[in-house]
């Protein structure tokens, strides 16, 4: 009988591939973090933008407040206010109110109902209670 060389089970290849496989599947996960760190920063830097436009119209805003409540505080501002709102007059001035008329068209369509209210109200009206 001739003897039958066994192959040994060699362990250190097993070991290289299987460190190999482990320090790939860690790079994999360190690219696939650092591209949704990446994804989330973008967004945030739109969000941003977006907060930062918005600042911009709100301080554009409150100048233009500022600026309006300061005139508030001129003669000719609550003079005016006290002419047309209030309906005051100085000594010795007479105020003449103008009314505008109203065109007849407009009284008309105000009068005038939709079909499904005129039918309801006719409805309303012939039946009784």
């Amino acid at each position: 009988m001739v003897a039958k060389k066994r192959k040994k089970f060699n362990f250190k290849k097993i070991k290289d591939i299987l460190i190999f496989l482990l320090i790939s599947f860690l790079i994999v996960l360190l690219i696939i973090s650092c591209f949704n760190i990446f994804q989330k920063r973008m967004a945030t830097e739109k969000e941003l933008n977006i907060l930062n436009e918005e600042l911009n119209e709100l301080k554009k805003e409150n100048d233009i407040l500022n600026y309006t409540l300061g005139e508030t505080y001129s003669d000719e501002f609550l003079e005016r206010i006290a002419r047309e709102d209030l309906g005051m007059q100085k000594p010795g001035e007479t105020i003449y109110i103008i009314k505008k008329e109203v065109d007849e068209i407009e009284l008309e369509e105000e009068k005038s109902y939709n079909f499904f209210e005129r039918v309801i109200n006719w409805l309303k009206e012939i039946m009784p209670e």
